[in-house]
């Protein structure tokens, strides 16, 4: 239903993994919205597919940072143009709020602080954060330099879902149950 009522807008297939984080059982899985049209590569399991994660991974960078003392909700970051190197992030909005709480950046899913915080991260940092929480086919580190904070590389649905359900269960990862 939500890929026909989308369908104006672009929206041709959809994927989704329903995940009880108390039993980490696997309660849904929809892989494509149409098993049979090869239009939409529908028998491509979406929860399965490698895909950027976007911003999914900034609650992480901002836990390990509170984790390893760098900052607290409180703190104040810059969010303003600035370059890390030749790499230098912009925001979904095109703009910049200036100075910004780790707390309101982080909810308001702000770039530029994201990857200054992921920049501070000692070990662990998000790459080997990903690696320990057995995110597969990573490569090298340095492939992915800061960009990794604003989804320079690609998880799965079911990892993302592992990482997730963590958060719900004080930080203890667990496999998923099918």
């Amino acid at each position: 239903q939500y890929v026909e009522s989308n369908r104006s807008i672009g929206v041709r297939n959809a994927s989704a993994l329903l995940v009880d984080a108390q039993t980490m059982r696997a309660r849904a899985l929809v892989g494509s919205a149409d098993y049979f049209d090869a239009g939409i590569d529908g028998q491509v399991n979406g929860t399965a597919a490698k895909r950027s994660p976007g911003s999914t991974l900034k609650p992480f960078i901002y836990a390990l940072a509170l984790d390893q003392g760098i900052l607290h909700p409180r703190s104040m970051l810059k969010d303003a143009p600035t370059s890390f190197g030749p790499f230098s992030p912009e925001n979904f909005d095109g703009r910049f709020v200036g100075p910004i709480s780790a707390q309101d950046a982080l909810v308001r899913s702000r770039n530029v602080p994201a990857v200054a915080v992921s920049a501070k991260l000692s070990r662990p940092n998000l790459y080997d954060f990903l690696k320990n929480a057995g995110v597969s086919r990573m490569a090298s580190e340095s492939h992915y330099g800061l960009a990794l904070a604003l989804g320079g590389g690609e998880v799965t649905m079911a990892e993302l879902a592992r990482l997730y359900a963590m958060l719900a269960n004080g930080g203890v990862m667990r496999p998923l149950s099918w």
